[in-house]
């Protein structure tokens, strides 16, 4: 920019000296300088006066001006590359257009928050107002509330990315939440051999943290029950992952404890006759597909488990029995709580091999 602007200043300025050289020649042309008399190099001594008279008039072809020189192929090239210049520069300034960015999928624009039985508080369009409201700002588009799934979906321009990083903000507004994750495809992966002395979330972290790249869709469990692990120091482990780097961990050793564990991508799962609902508490179904209404894990009463209260007056424990609470059983009507191991109307583990898709304890390391 700076080149160019020098060559027009020198373009502009030579163009200048031209025309004033030109009107020069035509000044020149038609006032024509008188000839400087020649001084006598002798006395005069004849006092009369001379006969001076006015020369005539020179012919005509001295008055008329001299005629106009062809212009210098020099001048021209000159004088087109202003036009040019002018040309280019008399317009409004052009700017380079950024590359068009690409506008997030659906997909990466869904939050996922998962429930337990608790109910909300608020409709819909009342929660999408108090979480944007939350966020000083208006990210989420739609909130979708689906049996225990409260799906939100953030503006075209916004990334579900964004929402996940601010879920501290307003993961209060929605009562229950078990787990909060992207709506990216999830990786199920067994890890053996963790040791049984620490809890889950300590498994998480350490997986977490000493793991670059690994995000967890969820918490991680136990792939067998607590009675089976009884008198044993290792165990395996189901996790579920999500992110781009989700598939590089199958078949790989991954840190924690200070040591790393062998995993396996093939899982094992029950059969759907010993699948308990968490939502209605019976057997058959997973909540995602329940269609009963919910009933209490701890009194069998016509409510949600998280809105359990004990009947005393003066006792504020909620979500979970207390002393005051009498326990029964939605399946049975006995005095047990309806995920009790020894529950008479809990089907009986039909023992089929891996190929048939009941759970089995992988072997530890």
């Amino acid at each position: 920019m700076i080149h160019q602007d020098y060559w027009s200043a020198v373009d502009a300025l030579m163009d200048s000296v031209d025309i004033l050289t030109e009107d020069i020649v035509a000044l020149k042309a038609e006032n024509p300088r008188p000839e400087t008399p020649t001084p006598i190099p002798f006395k005069v001594t004849d006092t009369k006066p001379l006969d001076v008279r006015p020369d005539p008039k020179p012919p005509l072809a001295t008055r008329l001006p001299p005629p106009a020189q062809a212009p210098l192929w020099t001048t021209i090239v000159k004088k087109g590359r202003k036009t040019d210049n002018i040309t280019r520069t008399t317009g409004p300034p052009t700017f380079a257009q950024p590359p068009h960015k690409k506008a997030p999928t659906t997909r990466e624009r869904r939050l996922i928050v998962k429930r337990e039985g608790t109910p909300l508080t608020m409709s819909a369009l009342d929660l999408r107002h108090a979480i944007n409201k939350a966020l000083a700002g208006t990210y989420v588009q739609m909130v979708t509330v689906k049996g225990l799934t409260v799906t939100l979906t953030t503006m075209e321009s916004t990334k579900a990315t964004l929402l996940n990083s601010r879920v501290g903000s307003f993961l209060h507004l929605i009562p229950g939440t078990v787990s909060v994750h992207l709506d990216m495809p999830v990786t199920h992966l067994l890890v053996h051999g963790i040791p049984t002395l620490y809890s889950m979330d300590d498994v998480a972290t350490e997986l977490t943290t000493f793991n670059s790249g690994l995000a967890l869709a969820g918490q991680p469990r136990w792939l067998t029950t607590e009675e089976s692990r009884v008198g044993k120091s290792a165990s395996t482990v189901v996790i579920a992952m999500t992110g781009p780097r989700a598939p590089d961990f199958v078949g790989r050793r991954l840190a924690a404890f200070s040591s790393t564990y062998r995993t396996e991508g093939r899982l094992h799962f029950n059969s759907e006759s010993q699948t308990q609902c968490s939502h209605c508490h019976t057997f058959g179904h997973h909540n995602n597909k329940c269609t009963n209404p919910a009933s209490c894990r701890w009194c069998a009463l016509s409510h949600p488990t998280g809105a359990h209260t004990c009947p005393t007056a003066t006792c504020r424990v909620r979500g979970r029995p207390c002393n005051h609470t009498s326990l029964k059983c939605v399946n049975c009507g006995s005095p047990h709580e309806a995920h009790a191991l020894t529950c008479p109307s809990r089907p009986e583990k039909v023992p089929e091999g891996p190929e048939e898709g009941n759970e089995v304890e992988m072997p530890d390391t």
